[in-house]
């Protein structure tokens, strides 16, 4: 990514600077490091929402070689969501309408444990491949580790309770936090296209009405240029107000700014607060991005990631843990599910 620019400089200028309200600047972003700068231009269409799954990875893998182990775990995630047993362990939703807590909140998940423990061992079987030995990845295929109960923390976003797995298994560098979206996102997709019909149209926070997650990114979307937040961890997509920060709930204009690119054009920018030194990346769009191709999207502008954290925003931490419980199907039930798929 080229230098940040205030949004109107001519792009010949070569002095990068910020926007933050109307009328404060603050100094030009470092140049990011080579590793998260496409190797060459990327042409408009290739990251573009109607590209498939496939081409977005291709491109991603061909840009960055460094990126693949990471990928190869996506795209496995990406065939994993399509499978519709999944669907099979959607709860019920006994409430309706606009409420303070995320659909998936206080949710009972029943779940087969074979098939919990045979993807969960998939996953750890692709980030081996694709890294240095870690013993407690040898742990968890060993069966020493209890595969529902990450499960559940990876669904539930349960930070500490991560951490705590990982002591069980000697996983010292946090790679169980890392795996753990990618655990989560089969059930959290399935969650959202069962409750396609019961996102309630007004929700007003900033977390994903349906899993809670935070926004991996911002979609300025068609013709009129309405704001959507989208989820990386379910796809989900929820209409959202111009002036207003979703993590603290900032609306002082004031505190409200954004970095931006000459190269864009402002088809891509970060949108910041001063508030909560929170950030959000904004694509410009036409078509909503599939909830699939959302996580794959956030992967694609790391460089404004990069930016921003130079120019000292972060993303938020992770939001407190919705109260979730994942139980074993009775066997019956799942022999039953069995015949009928």
């Amino acid at each position: 990514m080229s230098a940040i620019t205030r949004a109107g400089q001519s792009s010949s200028t070569r002095g990068p600077a910020c926007t933050t309200g109307p009328a404060s600047t603050a100094p030009g972003l470092a140049s990011t490091p080579s590793s998260a700068v496409p190797r060459k231009p990327r042409r408009d269409n290739d990251m573009s929402p109607e590209a498939s799954s496939r081409a977005l990875l291709t491109v991603l893998s061909a840009e960055h070689a460094e990126w693949r182990p990471l990928l190869a775990l996506i795209e496995e995630a990406l065939q994993e969501i399509e499978r519709p047993a999944w669907a099979h362990s959607v709860p019920a939703l006994e409430r309706s309408g606009p409420g303070p807590e995320p659909l998936l909140s206080g949710a009972v998940i029943k779940v087969a444990p074979r098939s919990i423990e045979r993807w969960i061992r998939r996953v750890m079987a692709i980030a081996a491949a694709g890294a240095r030995e870690e013993p407690f990845i040898a742990a968890v295929t060993a069966g020493r580790l209890d595969t529902l109960a990450l499960f559940e923390a990876a669904v539930s976003q349960d930070v500490d309770r991560l951490d705590d797995l990982a002591q069980v298994v000697r996983d010292t560098r946090g790679v169980l936090r890392i795996l753990a979206p990618i655990i989560a996102m089969p059930m959290l997709h399935a969650c959202r296209r069962a409750w396609a019909d019961r996102v309630p149209t007004g929700w007003a926070s900033g977390d994903c009405p349906v899993c809670g997650g935070w926004p991996s990114l911002a979609e300025i979307r068609g013709l009129d240029g309405s704001r959507h937040l989208r989820c990386g961890g379910c796809g989900g997509d929820w209409r959202t107000e111009w002036l207003l920060c979703p993590f603290c709930g900032e609306r002082d204009h004031g505190n409200l700014g954004s970095l931006v690119s000459p190269e864009s054009l402002e088809r891509q920018k970060i949108e910041v607060c001063d508030g909560c030194r929170g950030y959000l990346k904004t694509l410009t769009t036409l078509v909503p991005i599939p909830p699939a191709h959302v996580v794959l999207q956030d992967l694609a502008t790391l460089v404004l990631d990069v930016a921003a954290l130079e120019k000292g925003y972060r993303r938020p931490s992770a939001r407190r843990p919705l109260a979730i419980n994942v139980v074993a199907q009775p066997r019956r039930l799942r022999a039953l599910l069995r015949l009928r798929s």
